[in-house]
């Protein structure tokens, strides 16, 4: 059963790290993502680069869920990027509406990832 858990929780965290995907796609989609439009092409490609960034820590996540043995490696790199985000919002402060939203709703990630790491923690240590 608590496998089961951790693979929905690292599913679910997954899927939210897939979502920023649609700006390597269509770039304008900045605007209602983070509340604002790109200007220039050097942003447009930083920003559809890290959008495929963010995609493969998601895929890791999901893959996670699927193949425990991978569980370890996949939350250590999501923990680094929410926790690196979660930094730079709040230790400034112009940032727009949305972008204070995405770091909330990783704050809530965060805490899922953790909860999961522990679970996952508790799994292994059970079968030694």
């Amino acid at each position: 059963m608590a496998d089961k858990i951790a693979a929905v929780i690292l599913f679910i965290v997954g899927m939210i790290n897939l979502l920023p995907m649609i700006v390597f796609f269509d770039a304008t989609k900045t605007a209602k993502l983070y509340g604002l439009p790109i200007e220039g092409e050097t942003l447009t490609i930083l920003m559809r680069h890290g959008a495929v960034l963010l995609g493969l820590v998601g895929l890791a996540l999901i893959a996670a869920a699927v193949k425990p043995e991978f569980r370890i490696l996949a939350i250590a790199a999501a923990l680094i990027s929410k926790f690196a985000f979660v930094f730079l919002t709040f230790t400034h402060s112009n940032y727009t509406a949305e972008v204070g939203q995405v770091a909330l709703i990783d704050v809530g990630a965060i805490v899922l990832l953790i909860a999961a790491l522990i679970i996952h923690g508790s799994m292994v240590a059970n079968k030694q």
